[in-house]
């Protein structure tokens, strides 16, 4: 991944760590209330998903540079996304939700170049989380 990639991803995450359970929670609302066939996917209440979400966010962010680290970890948690029931093409309606989510929470400083490194962070996530669903 190329250094200005994961400087952009961690420069806006830090912009939303302070309001990260909120940013998340309204994440998963906006997820749910445009495609409610994904609800009966997360069996945990928003509050504990979205904990869970922040969770796997920092853990992303802390292996930008080394994804060999956490690759089993992505992995095993497709696996378990495909268990649940999640498809491929829902990581598409994730992405878009994400991204607008991100992009309301940090107004303008979530320029492109900004949506442009999430992007690529979430497809390098989306692609490792289906090869684990793959297995």
């Amino acid at each position: 991944m190329h250094p200005d990639t994961a400087s952009r991803v961690r420069q806006s995450w830090a912009l939303i760590l302070p309001q990260r359970k909120t940013v998340c929670r309204d994440f998963y609302q906006r997820l749910f209330d445009r495609y409610p066939e994904l609800r009966p996917l997360f069996k945990g209440e928003i509050g504990q998903q979205a904990d869970l979400f922040v969770t796997m966010i920092n853990t992303v962010i802390s292996a930008l540079e080394h994804p060999e680290r956490v690759r089993p970890l992505i992995e095993t948690l497709g696996s378990r996304h495909a268990d649940y029931g999640v498809q491929s093409e829902d990581y598409a309606k994730f992405e878009a939700v994400l991204l607008e989510t991100l992009r309301e929470a940090l107004g303008d400083e979530f320029n492109a170049e900004a949506q442009e490194a999430w992007h690529e962070v979430f497809e390098t996530l989306s692609q490792t989380m289906q090869a684990g669903a793959a297995h």
